[in-house]
């Protein structure tokens, strides 16, 4: 980072005499929607002198995802990144064990900001809320802990503190690598990787991609441009759109979009195309779509780490998509691999969760296909995976038009298409998960989760 800022008086912390912290420049006042701010003004660093406690509050510019970028910089220690929950007005409590602590941000990312000593008055109010400040902890190091006090920033924090609450459900807590490393690739994007291509097979690779809101197709090209393999993309839509079918075929020619009715979510689209025998000439298909879980809120919010942590799991960068093949290659047995982060079930989602309310559907697919019914419950939640096209025959041979799947009211379970979400893990009979470039796999005769 470039242009930090350490510019203020000290003040006394109540916790340690003598301790004192430097204050950055800091508006006299919240801003206000439109305010014009000087770049050259902004905050770049916020510097703690000694141990103590502080009060930090953040005004960040507008954002699609509520989370700032920190560089955590500590004498005799190597920097760390960190990123943090934040909305319009954010507090914070820091605690530090030691001083010489730098809190260092892009200029761009902040309209100002404030720091202060912990106050007696301040004890009070933290008290009353101390269990659910405590559950969005961020440890930054030995005796340095950022806290969010989200439930007293005012009504965006308090909706906030309920998203990382629906997160923290599904093991993207703050402070888990889960959601850290989902956040530094959309931020920072993928790690850099050796140019020299592991030496795998090249199967004959399909991409599915099913986009309901057509806005995600830029994250989705970036994506796919990085994956340095030849592949068909199947494109699939709820809406005729000429302008988004005239970019998709300018970067990939030969790109078959099809406009389906808005039945089944992602997984209608995807059996038809099974069904047209779209997928018959290929080994590998890759099932994409641009999950949203709402506009606002926590659901938007999970939403969006959701898409882009299964996406960045199995498209990445050229380096995962390769190991996920050379995986398929070594392993002839494995049918599916997936993002190990929504396996399920899992440590955050038991059986009962998982199976939601689809059981008794499941059970009836896998009949009607003729598999059994104690085939055990294991699958890729928001249906996003690589997959032999071989391990899909059963399926196909259901032969379920679109018309099977209900029309779409904002439905959240218990539908057909949430029915074969568990049902296309459950007649694999090998699953491979991937994970930041680590992947394992488990029989059905192994614990699921060893």
């Amino acid at each position: 980072m470039t242009d930090r800022a350490r510019i203020g008086t000290a003040a006394m912390s109540p916790d340690a005499a003598d301790t004192s912290v430097a204050l950055p420049d800091v508006l006299s006042r919240e801003p206000r929607k439109g305010d014009s701010v000087d770049p050259s003004s902004a905050v770049g660093e916020i510097h703690i002198h000694a141990p103590g406690r502080y009060v930090v509050e953040l005004w960040p510019t507008e954002r699609s995802m509520p989370f700032l970028r920190l560089d955590v910089r500590r004498p005799g220690h190597a920097d760390r990144v960190v990123y943090v929950p934040v909305t319009t007005r954010t507090s914070y409590l820091l605690t530090s064990s030691e001083g010489g602590l730098g809190l260092q941000f892009d200029r761009g990312d902040v309209v100002a900001a404030s720091v202060r000593p912990l106050a007696i008055g301040d004890i009070g109010a933290l008290l009353r809320r101390r269990r659910r400040h405590k559950r969005f902890q961020l440890p930054l190091g030995e005796g340095l802990v950022l806290q969010p006090l989200l439930h007293i920033s005012g009504p965006q924090g308090r909706e906030l503190a309920r998203a990382l609450g629906s997160l923290a459900g599904w093991g993207f807590g703050p402070a888990s690598d889960n959601l850290q490393k989902t956040l530094s690739r959309h931020f920072d994007g993928p790690p850099a990787e050796a140019l020299e291509r592991r030496p795998t097979a090249e199967p004959k690779i399909a991409v599915a991609l099913h986009l309901h809101y057509p806005d995600l197709w830029p994250e989705f090209e970036a994506l796919l441009e990085a994956t340095g393999r030849q592949f068909q993309l199947f494109l699939t839509l709820t809406r005729p759109d000429a302008a988004l079918a005239q970019r998709v075929q300018a970067r990939f020619p030969g790109a078959e979009i099809t406009v389906y009715e808005n039945r089944g979510r992602d997984v209608g689209p995807f059996i038809q195309l099974l069904r047209e025998g779209k997928f018959d000439p290929f080994d590998l298909i890759c099932k994409l779509h641009g999950k949203k879980s709402g506009q606002s809120g926590p659901r938007m919010v999970l939403g969006e780490i959701w898409r882009q942590a299964s996406a960045f799991d199995l498209i990445g960068s050229r380096g995962v998509v390769d190991r996920i093949i050379a995986k398929f290659e070594r392993s002839p047995d494995i049918q599916m691999i997936g993002s190990g982060r929504f396996r399920m079930p899992n440590e955050w989602k038991g059986e009962k969760a998982a199976w939601g309310e689809n059981r008794a559907m499941a059970l009836n697919l896998l009949e009607a296909m003729g598999m059994p019914s104690s085939s055990p419950l294991d699958f890729f939640a928001g249906t996003m995976f690589w997959v032999r096209r071989d391990a899909l025959e059963p399926l196909r041979r259901l032969d379920l038009p679109l018309a099977a799947f209900p029309e779409e009211t904002g439905q959240q379970d218990g539908t057909l298409q949430h029915a074969l979400e568990r049902v296309l893990g459950m007649i694999c009979t090998k699953i491979g998960v991937a994970s930041d470039g680590d992947m394992t796999t488990d029989s059905r005769e192994a614990d699921p989760f060893g």
